[in-house]
């Protein structure tokens, strides 16, 4: 596959990604919420179902853009190596590349099932730990001590 036809396909893919991140997150933010109302929630279930669908559709629904393009990123460009991988198998010219081939090819979809598993799960269990509350993390370093001060509100 040349250069630019796999320069048109990634664009492809970051264009599908931005075009389906656009949209407002389901979860409300601490700006928007008043006093009467008590902020929705993401459903775990929604989120999983989000991110298996398309890696990472599920983190930006829980509130966590960045962490949903570089997983539907990941999952892009594995999906990506597959494709590539599959075109280059007809051109083998003897039978142990044409194996070889297949061989990446496998293991290249392989990660990419791996990718899409990993964002949904992620997805899920972001959306579980939604209203866990907040951790802070001080690490403190001076001549001859060291200490970590760890600060959790639990809800």
């Amino acid at each position: 596959m040349c250069g630019a036809t796999r320069l048109r396909l990634a664009c492809g893919w970051a264009s599908l990604l931005l075009a389906l991140l656009a949209g407002r997150p389901a979860c409300a933010t601490e700006a928007e919420t008043d006093s009467t109302r008590t902020p929705t929630l993401p459903s775990a279930h929604g989120a999983l179902l989000r991110s298996a669908v398309l890696p990472g559709w599920g983190q930006y629904y829980n509130g966590r853009p960045v962490k949903g393009l570089f997983l539907g990123a990941a999952s892009a460009t594995a999906l990506t190596a597959v494709v590539v991988e599959h075109r280059r198998i007809r051109s083998a010219p003897t039978p142990e590349e044409h194996q070889d081939r297949t061989a990446r090819r496998n293991s290249r979809l392989l990660y990419f099932a791996l990718s899409v598993a990993l964002a949904a799960t992620d997805a899920y269990v972001d959306a579980h730990l939604a209203d866990f509350g907040t951790t802070e993390m001080q690490v403190e370093m001076r001549r001859g001590k060291a200490w970590l001060r760890l600060k959790a509100t639990v809800p």
